[in-house]
């Protein structure tokens, strides 16, 4: 992942209250090789609950923390320019848009 380490430096810093300073130990390009690293023993992260359940299920990995109310991951939806030309697209994009107004 990102060797500005953002997501793990915002979680640090809600649930913490501290700013992290540390560097990365490894960078990955995907969450899932995060969570194979980690695992291997390469430090801690932040990832979502489901990529992870088995692996604390079964105790190799533990959580750090498990705040009151979790930090807030914003998402993003996005697509390529010109996409939403194609009435099909735009169909998606609508549904999505109104789905993340009630969730």
């Amino acid at each position: 992942m990102a060797r500005s380490l953002d997501v793990l430096r915002r979680y640090w810093r809600a649930v913490f209250g501290t700013r992290l300073t540390r560097s990365p130990a490894v960078v990955v390009p995907d969450l899932r090789g995060v969570l194979a690293a980690v695992t291997a023993g390469a430090g801690v992260t932040v990832m979502p609950r489901y990529l992870c359940a088995a692996e604390l299920a079964d105790g190799r990995l533990g959580l750090l923390a498990e705040p009151e109310l979790a930090p807030i991951n914003t998402l993003f939806l996005v697509s390529r320019a010109g996409t939403l030309l194609n009435p099909a697209a735009r169909a998606v994009h609508r549904q999505l848009l109104l789905a993340g107004r009630t969730w």
